[in-house]
């Protein structure tokens, strides 16, 4: 199994931690026990998302691609111009996960960052200091043809 660590800055200087990695059907149980120390105690709920979006893939014997976008909590200003401008949150995501998949392709990449983008503006909501961002995409090649599935998350901040 291939696993990639990167990291992307995005608008209003929000950072992402953006894992990539490929999943044969061997490796699959390695899913459930991933390190995402990244997203905090969320990191079991992001992992059940991973196999879930792994099984709905269907990958059979074909390699899973699978993307993780992490951000870092939000500040009270980062959170403030996103509750102000809340459409820029899908263009986060969406550059996050497809940034990487530019270099190869720009096709691909504006393709994943669009799809990315029409799923996260569903679920826009209010910000607060310390949310965090989470995005997932999985793709498969071959077989019927490609296919791409998208999820995404915020982790709200439970302080006092």
């Amino acid at each position: 199994m291939e696993i990639e660590r990167t990291q992307y800055i995005g608008h209003y200087g929000i950072t992402f931690t953006v894992i990539r990695l490929t999943i044969l059907p061997t490796h699959r149980h390695v899913l459930a026990k991933l390190c995402l120390l990244e997203a905090g105690s969320s990191a079991n709920e992001v992992r059940h998302r991973l196999v879930d979006l792994y099984e709905k893939m269907l990958a059979r014997d074909l390699p899973c691609k699978m993307t993780v976008a992490i951000s870092k909590p939000l500040t009270r200003q980062q959170a403030d111009l996103l509750n102000v401008r809340g459409e820029i949150v899908a263009g986060l995501i969406g550059g996050a996960v497809s940034a990487p998949m530019s270099l190869v392709s720009p096709a691909i990449g504006l393709a994943t960052g669009t799809a990315l983008s029409l799923t996260i503006k569903g679920i826009i909501r209010s910000y607060h200091a310390g949310d965090v961002v989470i995005g997932v995409d999985a793709q498969v090649n071959g077989g019927i043809g490609p296919q791409r599935s998208l999820s995404a998350m915020v982790r709200q901040f439970q302080g006092g």
